[in-house]
């Protein structure tokens, strides 16, 4: 048995002489999580109605996730030094006032310009969110239930895409596209109410100075590393590597000054290969899951002729069941360790993957939504037992790092699963889109077969690496 309790982790029963209950913790970090995740995608059933209110293509409208991402990750790389630096309150009253802010900026714009601001200002508070409520998480999960508590949020982060699909589908059957924002206002402005109740300060500060060179080093190279996957198929191609070269040297210059004292990120959780090779696992199963979750209703409107509500009603069956299965899937972790759960998950999402693309042409959507539950249920059972693993091998101080480092892969992650997948689709759409659907099946079992193979080696990683010890 490999137990995933790290014993040099505090209490989580006090914390800065404060008592801080775990349960209250976990379901502000559980609404956080399901708060950021669900304006990820809210927005891309409302395209076409923007663009036709602007009178711009669909190529400019996307724009509005493109920036969306880049502007979350830009900040995610500071969470860790705002996590340390500001009180926990005042932190998450910030990341949810500027999400409030950028709604209300978004309902109210005249002009694309303000609209796309409104998104950015968005994307800030939820590259704050995201970590902030990951490390209030991890800092105050009891050491036991590390895994049942990560997969809470995790199924947080899976339900809130696919329901805000359908709540913005169905608002827009009934009102216009600006009411989504206001809807989503006052979503915030109840999480932040419930921050204002419920949470206290937790995280030790240490008013370290913050370090702009490194900063704006590693927001350039995102930004260069993300922006070119984003266009790779639909901009210039030269333009597009040119991008990725310069960002991924801007990235090796920021790895190289974190040597110094007091780092903007430690990337001392890299020290530990199973960290690092949880993380790439971690990667892989975001990967497909965005490109599932994107390319699936895609081909079910425009193949299959199916109405956006059909087609988001046809995943979320997948979405509710592995949302009730992330809790479990981290209890089994706790007692068991990753090395029988994480392998699964991988099988699930590879082969079903494969069977859909097989069944493709048939045509039935109760056929597909039934083949697509083990491929989404697959990523739940990989996603918080791996992450709570690798966490759980880090020392407090080095947590929040890993958070960062976490959340970054995650936005890079999410960048390749909806635009590299969306591109390869598109390449062999011209075919036809069962060709096409196939296509990007295939492609997302190879980076399952790539995660299985990493998969079974993670146990046994840790195993060196404790013995080492």
């Amino acid at each position: 048995m490999i137990s995933c309790i790290n014993p040099y982790l505090p209490s989580a029963e006090t914390m800065n002489n404060v008592t801080i209950n775990p349960k209250v913790v976990l379901f502000i970090a559980a609404f956080a999580a399901f708060i950021a995740t669900f304006n990820e995608t809210y927005l891309n059933v409302a395209f076409t109605p923007i663009a036709e209110t602007f009178s711009i293509d669909l190529i400019t409208v996307k724009w509005l996730t493109t920036a969306y991402m880049l502007g979350a990750a830009v900040v995610v790389p500071i969470s860790a030094y705002l996590y340390r630096s500001i009180k926990t309150r005042h932190l998450f009253f910030a990341s949810l006032i500027l999400l409030i802010a950028g709604s209300v900026v978004c309902a109210l714009s005249v002009n694309f310009p303000m609209l796309l601001i409104g998104r950015i200002i968005q994307s800030i508070g939820t590259g704050i969110l995201i970590p902030l409520g990951m490390n209030i998480n991890v800092a105050c999960a009891p050491r036991q239930k590390l895994g049942k508590y990560i997969g809470i949020v995790i199924a947080m982060t899976t339900i809130g895409p696919s329901a805000s699909i359908l709540v913005a589908g169905g608002l827009l059957s009934c009102a216009d596209w600006r009411t989504l924002f206001w809807v989503y206002a006052v979503f915030s402005l109840i999480c932040l109410i419930c921050g204002m109740c419920l949470l206290k300060n937790i995280a030790e500060l240490n008013r370290r100075k913050f370090d702009v060179l490194s900063y704006a080093l590693i927001g350039l190279g995102l930004i260069g590393v993300m922006y070119s996957i984003s266009v790779a198929f639909t901009g210039n191609l030269l333009f597009a590597v040119l991008s990725f070269v310069i960002g991924l040297v801007l990235l090796f210059i920021f790895a190289a000054r974190q040597k110094r004292p007091a780092p903007l990120i430690s990337l001392q959780p890299f020290k530990y290969p199973v960290f690092t090779i949880g993380l790439i696992i971690n990667m892989l199963a975001i990967i497909a899951m965005f490109a599932m979750n994107i390319l699936l209703p895609y081909y079910l409107q425009t193949s299959l002729g199916v109405e956006p509500i059909i087609a988001s009603l046809t995943i979320f069956p997948a979405i509710l069941l592995s949302s009730a299965l992330a809790p479990a899937a981290g209890r089994f972790c706790d007692k068991h360790g990753p090395k029988v759960i994480v392998p699964a998950g991988f099988i699930l999402m590879g082969v079903f993957s494969v069977l859909l693309a097989a069944f493709i042409n048939t045509g039935n959507i109760i056929l597909f939504a039934l083949l697509y539950i083990p491929v989404i249920c697959g990523s739940s059972i990989i996603l918080g037992p791996a992450q709570s693993f690798i966490l759980s091998r880090l020392s407090g101080e080095e947590n929040p790092h890993g958070v960062v480092l976490l959340s970054t892969g995650f936005q890079i992650a999410g960048c390749i699963g909806s635009s590299v997948f969306t591109g390869v689709y598109a390449v062999f759409e011209t075919a036809s889109g069962e060709l096409a659907f196939t296509a990007a099946a295939g492609l997302t079992a190879v980076c399952m077969l790539c995660g299985f193979i990493l998969s079974l080696t993670l146990s046994a990683v840790n195993r060196r690496e404790r013995g080492a010890e």
